[in-house]
């Protein structure tokens, strides 16, 4: 018989999902995935994930090749194994608050197939308690003896094969026997396993992990529109004043988004919801990182009314949520509020949006007017905002770009990618950043 202990079940193979079962399946374990989507479980029939992420398809093409990764759509009658790792999504519903019926679901039909001393591990970000409150209160309606673990994912798109190996993994147990056999598993992975106190311990730490990021880059943002105010640059203010200068440490300003920092202040803020307090400083950087795109849609509106008197094309450059490093995934994504809002202030104007990594799918899912080419979102435009901080982007020869758009146009790039004083734009066309007008 097979060393059970050798078999993982993934329920979710989403981004988390799939890079954690391509690094266990290389790790030496039997990994069986578990996805209802059918447009994922159809890609890796052709041993394709459905995302972006450097050296990712030949690692699917290995493990699916030699039965140490295989996938269903449930878990199937068969599975004999001992663990099972949750991966699903939380996102957020209408009013700002995590869905948990993916998490629901996946822990009822955990229970229907879990045996005594069996592992389950949560790694889905949830808001503090959720492990202990919902998915073991779920499966111990069936079994009490069982050990649960809650391991955040905390690894970065684009980094995720290398830094799951790298990233110190959070462990919390319902008990330290469950914490201990949770790390028995990453450790044959990542090479530094901590294990915390609890388990609502480790579902904050990840809460506090993402918040704090995006507190750190709203307050780059709040210098940016300072210094666009008092029109000096930002970019400067920033990489001078912490130049060999420890105390100072600051990020560059930008839109911020991503299926991370988008939702987990809210979550953090939902832990909180019988209590007293409120993450202030949280809810507020996450205020000031949402109405980036409406402010500078407003700022852009104002100065192109100065000099067309009908706009008749805006063009937006970057769809992902970042560029830097590369992604596919535009969940999240700034980027969308920046077409909506060019869409509501130049209603009668054309919308464009060019990324080359995204595919066709997402235009069409938010029914966005794709550019063809680089050069088409150039052509005859009034305005091009660079949206993500892609290398693509960052080599484009503006210069030469600026020859295709309309006479006095402007070029607004939200990630300061460009030295505005040795640029030498043609036909009258402007080069703004966000934080240096």
């Amino acid at each position: 018989m097979k060393n059970s202990k050798k078999d993982i079940c993934v329920l979710g193979l989403g981004y988390v999902g799939l890079t954690l079962s391509a690094t266990l399946a290389q790790a030496g374990f039997r990994v069986t995935g578990v996805e209802i989507r059918k447009e994922i479980l159809e890609g890796l029939k052709n041993k394709k994930a459905h995302f972006f992420e450097p050296n990712l398809n030949k690692i699917l093409k290995r493990i699916i090749s030699n039965n140490s990764f295989k996938f269903y759509d449930k878990i199937p009658k068969y599975w004999n194994g001992n663990t099972y790792i949750i991966t699903v999504g939380t996102p957020l519903d209408k009013n700002g608050k995590s869905r948990l019926d993916l998490i629901k679901n996946v822990s009822n039909e955990v229970r229907d197939f879990i045996k005594k001393d069996d592992l389950v591990i949560l790694r889905s970000t949830v808001k503090v308690g959720t492990t202990r409150n919902i998915v073991k209160k779920i499966i111990e309606s069936k079994i009490k003896n069982f050990k649960i673990a809650f391991c955040p994912e905390r690894t970065q798109e684009g980094k995720a094969l290398t830094e799951v190996k790298k990233i110190p993994q959070i462990i919390g147990g319902i008990n330290f026997k469950s914490a201990v056999e949770a790390k028995n598993i990453f450790k044959k992975i990542t090479k530094t396993n901590i294990i915390v106190s609890s388990l609502e311990t480790a579902e904050l730490i990840k809460l506090v992990d993402n918040s704090q990021r995006d507190v750190y880059f709203s307050y780059a943002n709040e210098i940016a529109k300072i210094c666009d105010e008092l029109n000096i640059n930002a970019t400067e203010v920033i990489n001078t004043g912490k130049y060999k200068y420890s105390r100072t440490n600051l990020a560059l300003p930008g839109p911020v988004g991503g299926p991370c920092l988008i939702k987990d202040t809210y979550i953090l803020n939902e832990s909180l919801n019988s209590k007293k307090i409120k993450p202030e400083i949280a809810l507020a950087a996450r205020n000031i990182n949402e109405n980036l795109p409406q402010e500078i849609i407003i700022q852009i509106k104002s100065e192109l009314k100065k000099r067309f008197k009908k706009i008749k094309k805006v063009s937006l450059l970057g769809f992902a949520f970042k560029g830097n490093p590369p992604t596919d995934d535009t969940r999240d994504s700034m980027s969308i509020s920046f077409y909506r809002e060019a869409k509501k202030k130049f209603s009668k104007s054309r919308i464009t949006i060019y990324d080359k990594l995204v595919k066709n799918e997402d235009y069409q899912k938010f029914d966005f007017n794709k550019s063809k080419s680089i050069n088409e979102s150039f052509k005859d435009a009034e305005v091009v905002l660079i949206l993500n901080n892609h290398k693509y982007f960052k080599n484009l020869n503006l210069n030469e770009k600026s020859k295709l758009m309309r006479k006095d146009s402007i070029i607004y790039d939200c990630w300061n990618l460009f030295n505005k004083n040795k640029l030498k734009l043609k036909n009258g066309v402007t080069y703004s950043a966000f934080g240096n007008k």
